[in-house]
């Protein structure tokens, strides 16, 4: 390790000399070799997405990015580079470009809790959209750094329908931390298979994504657990709730609603205000902070 790193290191050293020694890189002699299929011109180029002097490295990704196809088995061979900032902006490349080959050795930085900036890896298996990412983005759903979780979420979501079974067996075994971001993925797939499960964890530590996950779902057989989250004494939850009422809800969620309009919370009142109207088509005004009422916001136009 600490050999290839130093190999690495000198490489790089070695390159910034030549750069120096010869002036300014001429980035469309090198794409136009590339173009032509020379194979150091694309190694040069993929080795120069280490430089961050002059932002060299901003301009040459997108050249790599416009070769396309010809550039991959170049990326691919420094997926696992030492070297940070070019591992970072071949990840990123190869997300661009969807390179479903990519994916297991995507998915195995992903998985190194040693590398920094992770949630790079995450984004690109999203991107990629392959269900093969799945079995990386599942345990990345726990993950102690918030980034990685959020941008593990987001690939699922893209990955879309494919990853709502593998959730759903997640689920049964998942931390408190990763069923939050199961729950969030399963809530903006809004696939009617998640159902049983979200009822069944309403209760749970995740109530409050719980809770908005219902609502995307927009399926009227979570309203009664809906209804049920207004009384939280949770504020969040029962903003959750009416927030997610308006999608689904029926004449014993307007009901409920009503009474919701009042709550002493702000934000709990104008979302209970907005899923009324939605539910009965009539305009309903809530009480602001000087104690007026007033008409929502409307947040769909």
């Amino acid at each position: 390790m600490v050999r290839r790193y130093a190999f690495g290191l000198l490489a790089l050293l070695l390159l910034l000399v030549g750069c120096q020694q010869r002036g300014p890189i001429d980035l469309e002699s090198l794409k136009g070799r590339a173009r032509a299929g020379d194979a150091a011109a694309f190694r040069e180029l993929v080795e120069l997405l280490s430089v961050a002097e002059r932002q060299l490295n901003d301009r040459v990704y997108p050249l790599i990015i416009e070769l396309g196809e010809p550039a991959i088995p170049f990326l691919l061979d420094e997926v696992n580079t030492e070297d940070r900032i070019r591992r970072e902006h071949v990840i990123a490349a190869l997300g661009t470009l969807k390179v479903p080959q990519a994916v297991e050795p995507i998915g195995r930085v992903l998985g190194d809790k040693s590398l920094k900036r992770r949630y790079i890896a995450a984004w690109s298996l999203g991107e990629i959209g392959d269900p093969r990412g799945i079995p990386f983005l599942l345990p990345a759903l726990g993950d102690e750094d918030g980034e990685v979780q959020r941008y593990a979420v987001r690939a699922l979501i893209k990955i879309n329908s494919e990853a709502v079974a593998p959730l759903l067996a997640f689920l049964e075994t998942a931390s408190a931390r990763a069923t939050a971001g199961a729950v969030r993925a399963l809530g903006d797939i809004g696939d009617s298979r998640a159902l049983p499960a979200l009822l069944q964890r309403v209760a749970g530590p995740s109530r409050q994504d719980v809770l908005h996950a219902l609502g995307k779902l927009k399926d009227p057989r979570a309203e009664a657990a809906l209804i049920d989250g207004l009384a939280d004494a949770d504020w969040q939850s029962r903003m959750n709730a009416a927030m997610s009422l308006g999608a689904l809800g029926g004449p014993a969620a307007a009901a409920a609603l009503e009474k919701v309009v009042e709550d002493e919370v702000l934000v709990v009142r104008e979302w209970a205000a907005r899923s009324l109207e939605m539910i009965s088509g009539s305009h309903v005004k809530y009480r602001n902070e000087q104690g007026e009422y007033v008409l929502p916001y409307s947040i769909y136009h």
